[in-house]
């Protein structure tokens, strides 16, 4: 079975790293987007008083993430997650990053390099 692997990817310094690894264990393709968290968006919003009340609860670096999506087989989800965490240094701590994975109903245009089969 396929699955959609989502990773939100608040350590952006991890990212060469994670590529790396993922490629050294076989798992290849995927596009990574730049992104950054609601919250931040609110910084730029000086006209309405509610916004401001928030600025101190904004995470003033300013830092984005990257997510990064792939599709897997089903039977890579934990070998992703265990680079994933190796990498960062472990999702359970905060400001690095979240990991989902859904299943996929429907895909076209997906072309998984195998060896045409005689």
């Amino acid at each position: 079975n396929m699955v959609q692997v989502v990773i939100v990817l608040n350590k952006e310094e991890c990212l060469d790293e994670l590529i790396e690894s993922f490629m050294a264990s076989g798992i290849s393709g995927g596009t990574i987007l730049d992104s950054y968290g609601m919250a931040r968006s609110l910084r730029n919003k000086d006209s309405n008083p509610l916004f401001a009340m928030f600025r101190d609860f904004i995470d003033a670096n300013g830092n984005g993430s990257k997510i990064i999506f792939m599709i897997a087989e089903e039977s890579q989800i934990r070998t992703i997650s265990q680079i994933v965490n190796k990498v960062t240094g472990g999702l359970q701590n905060p400001n690095t990053g979240i990991m989902f994975c859904t299943p996929v109903l429907y895909i076209e245009g997906l072309h998984k390099n195998k060896e045409k089969e005689d």
